[in-house]
């Protein structure tokens, strides 16, 4: 766990210097939350507080646990950048402990649209995501943003990012 700690405080705290919740300790728990099923800052409001105490044992959740808004609130300040940069830290964290080195075999590339992720006056171009999924292990191992809805910029750019020797994709 403190590995995982470590990694998510390498996010800048973009909130004012009186925020009273670590940010190390929010991203933490929205992304158990979220791996448990938490769709919604509620939901990860919600899980936090069901499981405070068996949280306490991984974190110190000084002034106990966030609501809903503080996780709204976070989400909207931080830098998507930092945040991706962690979350990928914390896959290639994970493949080290789990002793799998670089993916073998097959590669799946898919490129989606996120359904009501478009800005506002702009419904008819929603945000094209494009992902790389190891089949062998049933992890994701990156993903990014399609420019400018340009899937395929954005597919040859990620590929060039991953180390897919040997594999088909």
């Amino acid at each position: 766990m403190r590995l995982v700690l470590s990694i998510l405080q390498a996010v800048r705290d973009p909130r004012d210097i009186n925020a009273r919740h670590d940010l190390a300790e929010l991203l933490f728990l929205a992304l158990a939350a979220t791996l448990c099923g938490a769709k919604s800052c509620v939901d990860i409001a919600e899980f936090a507080e069901g499981r405070e105490e068996e949280l306490k044992e991984f974190i110190e959740l000084k002034h106990g646990c966030p609501s809903h808004d503080t996780f709204s609130r976070v989400f909207r300040l931080l830098d998507p950048q930092e945040l991706s940069d962690a979350l990928s830290a914390f896959m290639a964290a994970l493949r080290r402990e789990l002793g799998l080195g670089a993916p073998r075999g097959v590669v799946a590339v898919d490129g989606k649209a996120l359904r009501r992720g478009y800005e506002k006056g702009r419904a008819f171009m929603p945000p094209l995501m494009v992902s790389a999924w190891d089949a062998e292990t049933r992890l994701a191992i990156a993903a990014t943003r399609a420019p400018a809805s340009d899937e395929v910029a954005a597919t040859l750019a990620l590929l060039k990012s991953l180390d897919l020797k040997g594999c088909t994709v």
